[in-house]
């Protein structure tokens, strides 16, 4: 390409694959992986008086309450002892109300507003302590803070912390100064945080710029900071190489460009000179065939004819719908003119070339320079290119704007949706990660078309997947509705397409310039020259990988104009590198060589011979990023180690090394001194390497064990068979990691033991919110466990703190379970205890049937242990408490652990008792005998007999039924016979059943359905009275019983996060460490 040369990962000295887009990040050798711009500038604000310079929207706010909540603490606590005030100053009461919100929104601190003047100006030293007292946070304009400083209301020794906000202000006339001025240079001032993003507003001289800042500086005792966001995003990433391109004029040699020029401009002309009287300037007849023409002719302009064309049938059928719902008679004629306009544009357009396929004699040299570049990245190995039809038989990115919605033709759309969904077949498709940015909506979604054309008609540009994003039509202020919510999923299905490298080419409007996460690009193309320093460093800043360009194509009366500009933003860029947080520090790592350095500390070897595995003091460092890389985390955590150097009293230096918080290495390391900071960097990089993997974090070969979060390479399966047998993911099924269980304290130690007194708790249970018609499918009766005195305790030696209330959900609905205290301090005897010791094992390993083979009940060795005992009313004193008749009826029956040997006979036949049935779980005695299965008692069918017919067809009756298949003769053919329900083995009660674990509503058959299903006696049980023996437990305790797994997991969980509670309160000082008596847990 002639003039231009593009250095391309292909073309790279550094290998075709060096930083393609679904590479690993590149790993820095020399200095510690950077850590976010938003880390940067708190640690910066912690340390020293700091103006933050960041965008509007940028988070400056939220830097500022970042820094609010990690000095929090002494703000925390009575304002008449040590506590001190934060204070937040702002220009308008409008500001105030935003700052305000912003604190109570990010924090549990009390903040108050003070925005009239007239009103303050008069309140009296008490109103003021009042205020002071009842708010942590004082968020004020600038004249009532100076009226608080000049009156002493509010010393400054009682404030941790000043945050200005607009603090450029402060080099004007401005109340800032006057409060500047009362604050003195001693180490009882308040720390100062400016927030300023004007600074960078339009167009500014570097020279003005750079006064600026100082005298900001000067003015409020701060050092200036600036985010990486306003330079290059990443500082410590290579530059990527700026090219402008200077396109040259568009030459009409068939007139048709300027033919097009004049119908446009004569029809706007028309528009503009109509003179209709309107109320608003913004709601005139005429305001969206203005829009409409003007970004025809702008297509015209930037992309020539054979766009406008395409342009203007995009712009027909989307004036269809306006004319379709428009109402007023004038407003439709505008309408209808700019209708007939375009068209007029199409017709022209035909007379000179088919719109069928894509003719390069009308589009401008901007348009055949950007295809110039895009041949540069065409890759090398394109086996499954061989032909232009695989590109057009691929699937087709359907994304269409606002302005798109029919953007294809009716018969290509039809095409599109019968294609299969299909990925790109090789990884080496995705050579190339670009963005080419434009101005307006229109131009993006006509350039994507020209790519897809061209793509089909050029072999060489078939690798092309491009796709395009623009911003809504939709104002600001204008409610969301169901079109903008279908227009904003489409573009984040564009954004996560552009993520995963399905699409390699994005053309986008100014959106993506900031603020939206997408890939590191290796080639950024500016269409439209960036017209301020913002939108130049923006753009730029997204060409992030190792090998990448930024090209700006220019028209030819532009380029020397914008040449000049670029001076300018060069020299601004270079100011703000220097605002950069330890901005110092990395010139003196990009400056300096790497030296021999090995000799002055000696590297960590394992083994002694020739090329074993070692570490020495210039690859330390590289080793500690490549292992913070590979812990794992999610897309939005930025793992980063953080090394901090300080000077020590014989001038020499030594380094701190913390690794991230996920690491098994959380002590800090600190490494031994040295005679400069580079070295005691790179010292404590290979002691942190040599403790690494003494712990088993670095393998024997000293790379990081286990596998890196998901990366691109699993996504396009480029490992074979045998590298991917490594083990999975930290935390997947493939590896499971073991992590001690949290006992709380008040259940550790606190079993029941004789000659100790104890605390007997109640398990409450309430049913809040029955099980509703609709879900109740077998219409069975709901049974509320208040209605019976019977439940079940805890017995502890230990108290239990007071837990809030919560549900577990059973058969009958949601059930509210409380923990309540019944007695305490009381003592029992041995054989009490022991009967009770016994009734719990029971409880557990014979209902519950939760003894497995591997466990054992040993609880005076269980890391958490106490009795589960039942509870009833006892004796007249309608009070609860342990109920040891019960427990020694349970002993003594038969039915207790197996099934019982009763046999009737015609001389000694069975009689029914109704009353024995009515709360009853039963055991059927002719099956199952090594597991019974147990069974509610859910209704009595007086109107059934064992003579009764079967259901099956197999068998006349049900005496028949148990005698061919049992053998087994009943004494009485009266007795009624019993539907019956399994007792739960649902352990998990913490969810609705009707529910599965993501609390999705699980699928439901048909009312009608379901009623038949189950009226049916076919999928009844029905059971005989006389062949089943009645188990001890009654079962409305059972129901109970059932809910103990769920309800004492809860209790632990609850227990473990009510001693973090207290802890946090005790040692952080916020909330109070012992709940006040009358304290709702509800």
């Amino acid at each position: 390409m002639a003039g231009l040369k593009l250095v391309t990962p292909a073309t790279s000295s550094m290998g075709p694959f060096f930083g393609l887009p679904w590479q690993q990040e590149a790993i820095h050798d020399n200095i510690y992986t950077p850590r976010k711009y938003q880390v940067e500038l708190l640690e910066a604000a912690l340390e020293h008086n700091t103006i933050v310079c960041l965008n509007t929207g940028s988070g400056k706010t939220f830097i500022a309450v970042l820094l609010t909540k990690e000095l929090s603490h002494q703000i925390r606590g009575q304002y008449q002892g040590n506590a001190k005030r934060t204070v937040f100053l702002v220009n308008s009461a409008m500001s105030a109300n935003q700052q305000a919100a912003a604190v109570r929104t990010h924090s549990d601190l009390q903040v108050g507003e003070y925005t009239e003047m007239e009103e303050t100006s008069v309140w009296t030293n008490h109103q003021w302590s009042e205020e002071m007292n009842n708010n942590q946070v004082l968020v004020m304009t600038c004249h009532i803070f100076l009226h608080v400083l000049k009156n002493q209301i509010l010393p400054l020794s009682k404030i941790n912390l000043v945050v200005f906000d607009d603090c450029h202000l402060a080099i004007t006339d401005h109340p800032y100064c006057e409060i500047m001025k009362l604050f003195d240079d001693n180490n009882g001032s308040p720390r100062i945080l400016g927030l300023t993003a004007s600074i960078l507003n339009g167009n500014c001289d570097p020279t003005d710029l750079e006064q600026k800042i100082q005298n900001l500086e000067q003015v409020l005792k701060s050092n200036a900071e600036t985010a990486t966001d306003l330079v290059v995003l990443d500082r410590y990433a290579s530059q990527p190489r700026e090219v402008v391109l200077d396109c040259g004029p568009y030459l009409d040699k068939n007139g048709l460009s300027s033919r097009l020029q004049v119908e446009l401009d004569e029809a706007l002309d028309f528009l503009n000179e109509c003179n209709i009287s309107i109320a608003r300037e913004d709601k005139g007849p005429t305001v969206i065939s203005r829009q409409i023409l003007s970004d025809c002719r702008a297509v015209l302009q930037v992309l020539g004819p054979w766009c406008a064309d395409k342009a203007a049938g995009i712009m027909v059928r989307e004036l269809q719908k306006y004319i379709k719902h428009e109402q007023g008679a004038i407003n439709r004629k505008f309408l209808l003119f700019t209708d007939t306009i375009l068209r007029k544009v199409h017709a022209l357009c035909e007379e000179h070339f088919s719109p069928a396929s894509l003719d390069l004699k009308f589009v401008t040299p901007k348009v055949l320079r950007l295809l110039e570049i895009l041949h540069e990245y065409k890759p090398f190995e394109r086996q499954q290119f061989e032909s232009v039809e695989w590109y057009n038989n691929r699937n087709q990115d359907n994304y269409v704007s606002w302005s798109d919605s029919e953007e294809e033709d009716d018969d290509e759309e039809s095409e599109t949706k019968e294609r299969p969904e299909a990925n790109f077949p090789s990884p080496f498709t995705n050579i190339l990660c670009g963005i080419i940015f434009v101005e307006r909506r229109y131009t993006a979604v006509v350039l994507n078309r020209l790519i897809k054309e061209a793509g089909k008609q050029d072999p060489e540009l078939a690798y092309i997947s491009n796709n395009f994003i623009t911003g809504h039509s939709i104002g600001k202020n204008q409610p969301r509705n169901k079109q903008m919510e279908v227009e904003f999923r489409k573009q984040e299905e564009v954004l996560r397409k552009f993520r995963a490298h399905e699409t390699n080419l994005l053309i986008a409007t100014s959106i993506v310039e900031e603020g939206v996460d997408i890939p590191k690009c290796n080639l950024v193309v500016r269409f439209d020259l960036p017209t301020e320093y913002r939108s130049y460093v923006q753009s730029k800043g997204r060409a992030r990988a190792p090998v990448s360009n930024y090209v700006m194509l220019a028209d030819s009366e532009k380029t020397k104009c914008f040449e000049s500009d670029l001076t300018t933003y060069k020299a601004i860029e270079k100011i703000l590198r220097n605002k950069c947080s330890k901005s110092a520090e990395v010139d003196e790592f990009e400056i300096e060589h790497v030296l021999d350095d090995d000799n002055i500390l000696p590297p960590y070897v394992l083994r002694s011979e020739d090329g074993g595995p070692r570490v020495t003091i210039n690859t330390a460092i590289g080793h500690i990023n490549r292992y913070c890389a590979r812990l794992p985390s999610d897309p939005f955590t930025h793992l980063a180690p953080k090394c901090k150097t300080r000077e020590m009293q014989d001038g020499r230096f030594q380094s701190t090394l913390y690794l991230p918080i996920n690491s098994p290495l959380r002590v800090p390391v600190k490494g031994p001194n040295m005679n400069c900071a580079r070295l005691a960097e790179k010292a404590v990089a290979l002691l942190c390497c040599e403790k690494l993997h003494q712990i088993g974090e670095l393998d024997d070969h000293l790379m990081p064990v286990g596998k890196e979060t998901v990366k691109y390479e699993e996504e396009l399966d480029l490992h074979d068979e045998e590298e991917t047998c490594v083990p999975g993911r930290p935390g997947s099924t493939k590896r499971r990691q073991c992590y001690p269980k949290a006992i709380p304290e008040c259940l550790q130690e606190s079993y029941a033991v004789p000659e100790h007194t104890y605390y007997l708790y109640v398990i409450g249970m309430n049913l809040t919110t029955p099980l509703p018609d609709e879900l109740n499918f077998r219409r069975r009766k709901l049974y509320p466990p208040e209605d019976s005195t019977r439940c079940f305790g805890i017995l502890t030696a230990k108290p239990i703190p007071r837990v809030p209330h919560f549900p577990v959900y059973t058969r009958s609905g949601e059930v509210t379970i409380s923990i309540e205290l019944l007695k305490s301090g009381f003592n029992l005897t041995a054989t009490e205890l022991d009967l009770i010791i016994r009734l719990h094992q029971y409880i557990f390993s014979h209902i519950l049937r939760l003894e497995k083979p591997a466990l054992e009940f040993k609880p005076t060795l269980a890391d958490s242990a106490y009795c589960v005992l039942p509870l009833n009313v006892v004796g007249d004193s309608n009070t609860l408490d342990m109920d040891f008749k019960f427990m020694e009826d349970i002993e003594k029956s038969e039915a207790r652990t197996g099934i019982p040997n009763t046999h009737y006979t015609k001389q000694n036949p069975f009689t029914f008792k109704l009353e024995d049935y009515q709360d009853a779980v039963i055991i059927p005695r002719y099956r199952n005998f090594d597991q019974p299965h147990r069974f509610y008692v859910a209704d009595v069918y007086t109107d059934l007999t064992p003579l009764s017919k079967f259901p099956s067809p197999e068998y006349e009756t049900f005496a028949e039924y148990y005698k061919t298949k049992y053998n087994l003769d009943l004494s009485n053919l009266n007795q009624p016979l019993l539907d019956v329900d399994h007792t739960s083995s649902r352990l998990n009660l913490l969810t609705p059943r009707h529910l599965n674990q993501k609390g999705k509503a699980l699928p439901l058959s048909s009312a009608e359905k379901r009623k038949a299903k189950w009226e049916s006696l076919q999928n009844k049980q029905i059971l005989v009275p006389e062949l089943c023996a009645i188990h001890p437990i009654p079962a409305s305790l059972w129901r109970k019983a059932v809910c103990l797994p769920s309800i004492l997991y809860r209790l632990h969980c609850l227990l473990t996060a009510e001693e973090l509670r207290s802890q946090t309160a005790s040692e952080a000082g916020v909330g109070s460490q012992i709940l006040p008596t009358d304290f709702s847990v509800t």
